[in-house]
């Protein structure tokens, strides 16, 4: 039995508790306040390759379990079975999986207490961040004494919203797409430019930092770039509006300007990639081929590249803003940083997500390494980029042609998505980070799949899939795991099989 189930039963008991130029000139270099060695345990830093000894195993877990009445047990499940020693709870979110409540009942917020000095310069008030769908209680002042009584650290986990709360106040920190139109979902979300964006966010990690005795953070942000959007390169299954790409706000706007960005010309070069990605949806093959007319798009309108870029360093450069706040307040902290899993299957996204770029101001980062539902969503990607830049091969020659890109050896695109993919997989996108991050202190840790959802017919999460992903995590070079995506999604015996990896590999 899984715990999916769980899920609803955590939201019922839970409420009755209480009913730059660029980013080289702007962003700050791997300064005082630098990656620090108390990252993980010392003995961590010192194992063999391949070896858990010291490592951090962290688990995400949803809000309403720590809500609700038996959340010890919980811990000691995450402990006694997958040598959990740092919990991950989703503190702040509107989204229905991560606070573990149907989403006809989600209010959603804060589950912790915004205390309101730290907010001073946001447009967000009181009622408009707190979630109050577990009443009074405050499940980061719960969870820290109860984890701390059993080696446990808590790092508030901060996954970034995608689609608008429904709270009046929130809509003016979100994008506006290239013909003037509010973002209200994905691909868009909140603009990293936007001062009260911003300072809501810096105000929320200087809370939680000063507020309570948190052992880390973990902020996250499920976004790409607008010209990748506009071609709808990613591992979802839908097809993205070409016209919904982002950001073109007035702060935005002004930002690109003093970097020498045209932002008019950029819009101009968007109502050009709309029409090609259309008449790609309609099976139109152009003159010259799908490649060819899409390269001659970059060369003619070169501004696609440069917004592109500004929209990645901006996000650099918010991410390099947390990071300072937060060690200005207690340096001994760790901060790391999530990254999505398109960049395990888009060269594109992987181009942009450089964690050489990000180093000088992370200590850890989790690259979602999920390689049993990796099998569908590179057959979703391949489909996704073989309507448009790759349609001059068939799926299955797109799919070899990423493969051969991307360093894979996993199985044929026909059989892909009932078969998943290896710990070979595992093992070489760990590796790749961790060259990506030589000279820095920065520690891997990936995110290892402990059944992520995944469409019926599709591969399924087995002990022995699980036990032997862990292990190439750490023949890659891990240094900690994060047991993912939601302990409350978890079959016991998969995260205990995660357990006796770890065990194998030499943790106490």
């Amino acid at each position: 039995m899984n715990r999916r189930d769980f899920i609803r039963v955590s939201a019922v008991s839970g409420a009755a508790l209480s009913a730059t130029k660029l980013l080289a000139q702007t962003t700050p270099a791997a300064a005082d306040a630098s990656v620090n060695s108390a990252v993980a345990p010392a003995t961590a830093a010192t194992a063999p390759a391949g070896s858990a000894a010291g490592a951090t195993v962290c688990i995400p877990v949803a809000v309403s379990a720590m809500a609700a009445a038996d959340f010890e047990q919980s811990l000691d499940d995450m402990r006694d079975h997958g040598r959990v020693n740092a919990v991950l709870p989703f503190i702040y979110t509107h989204e229905t999986a991560r606070a573990g409540i149907p989403a006809n009942r989600l209010r959603g917020g804060n589950f912790a207490i915004p205390h309101m000095e730290y907010y001073k310069d946001t447009n967000l008030t009181y009622e408009d961040m707190r979630a109050t769908d577990f009443g009074d209680l405050d499940v980061l002042e719960r969870l820290i004494p109860a984890a701390k009584q059993r080696g446990m650290k808590v790092f508030p986990w901060i996954l970034e919203e995608n689609i608008i709360p429904n709270i009046p106040d929130w809509q003016a920190l979100y994008e506006v797409d290239y013909t003037g139109r509010r973002s209200t979902g994905h691909p868009g979300g909140p603009c990293f430019n936007n001062p009260y964006y911003r300072n809501f966010t810096l105000g929320l990690m200087e809370d939680y930092t000063r507020s309570y005795d948190i052992g880390g953070v973990m902020w996250g942000s499920e976004r790409q770039g607008a010209l990748f959007n506009a071609l709808n390169l990613e591992h979802g299954g839908g097809t993205l509006d070409p016209t919904k790409v982002t950001c073109f706000c007035d702060y935005c706007v002004k930002k690109a300007k003093d970097q020498g960005i045209d932002a008019e010309r950029a819009r101009q070069g968007f109502v050009e990639l709309e029409k090609y990605v259309r008449a790609t949806r309609a099976n139109q093959r152009p003159t010259d081929g799908y490649f060819v007319t899409f390269f001659r798009l970059l060369l003619k309108h070169s501004e696609l590249l440069a917004w592109d870029n500004f929209w990645i360093q901006s996000r650099n450069q918010f991410q390099s803003d947390i990071y300072q706040k937060i060690k200005s307040i207690k340096p001994e902290i760790p901060v790391g940083w999530h990254q999505w899993q398109n960049a395990s299957f888009s060269p594109f996204h992987r181009a942009e997500m450089d964690f050489a770029d990000i180093k000088g101001f992370s200590d850890f980062v989790r690259p979602a390494i999920y390689n049993n539902s990796a099998g569908e969503r590179m057959v979703q990607f391949t489909n996704n980029i073989h309507r448009n830049i790759f349609g001059d091969l068939s799926a299955d020659q797109a799919n070899d042609v990423l493969y051969k890109i991307l360093n894979y050896q996993e199985a044929p695109y026909n059989r892909l998505a009932a078969t998943g993919f290896s710990a070979d997989y595992v093992m070489r996108e760990t590796r790749r980070a961790v060259d990506d991050l030589t000279g820095a202190p920065t520690q891997v840790w990936p995110g290892i799949d402990i059944d992520v959802p995944v469409a019926r017919g599709s591969s399924q999460c087995t002990p022995d899939s699980v036990k032997a992903a862990v292990k190439g995590a750490f023949a890659g070079g891990a240094r900690g795991v994060i047991l993912s995506r939601n302990y409350v999604e978890m079959k016991p015996a998969n995260l205990a099989a995660a357990g006796d990896a770890l065990k194998e590999l030499g943790m106490t």
